[in-house]
């Protein structure tokens, strides 16, 4: 874990130690990879990051689309008193899920679908179909999906 270097964190260290663990007891079978790893800044307001950057995934891909989400727009996090934001960073052509990234309440614990759309290959229609609760912090995860093609409802009715 933390002794071979690269992201030192213990969610790492524990996801490498069973990698080792099942390779001990059934052979060289696993593999680690950390394109499903988050990082996560625990201030205020919470930092949580999966997968590449949109800067990262221009380097790597031709087309790239984002969507973003304003969290000072969701019910909960006014409530809170808070604001954030949310910005998904995918493939232009399929809508494969590159990268999630999260700056506001709660988003050390919102990042794992990120997390699981990145371990599945999803793509940005994937998060789209699944319904997110309301009232929630969130759904500003469906918020920011829905901006990728730019159907998010609470911009359709805003100038762009």
């Amino acid at each position: 874990g933390d002794c071979i270097g690269g992201m030192m964190l213990a969610h790492v260290s524990s996801a490498q130690a069973m990698v080792a663990a099942k390779n001990a007891i059934m052979g060289d079978t696993e593999r680690y990879s950390n394109k499903t790893t988050p990082s996560c800044v625990y201030l205020d307001p919470e930092l949580a990051v999966v997968g590449l950057t949109e800067e990262q995934a221009r380097k790597q891909y031709t087309n790239v689309k984002v969507g973003k989400y304003d969290l000072s727009m969701n019910a909960k996090v006014m409530l809170m008193g808070k604001d954030g934001i949310i910005k998904f960073v995918t493939e232009g052509y399929t809508g494969k899920v590159l990268g999630l990234h999260i700056l506001g309440p709660r988003a050390s614990d919102m990042i794992q679908e990120g997390a699981l759309a990145l371990a599945m290959d999803a793509n940005i229609d994937d998060i789209i179909n699944t319904i997110h609760a309301h009232p929630t912090i969130a759904e500003g995860i469906y918020e920011a999906a829905q901006d990728v093609p730019q159907n998010a409802i609470f911009l359709l009715c805003q100038d762009r």
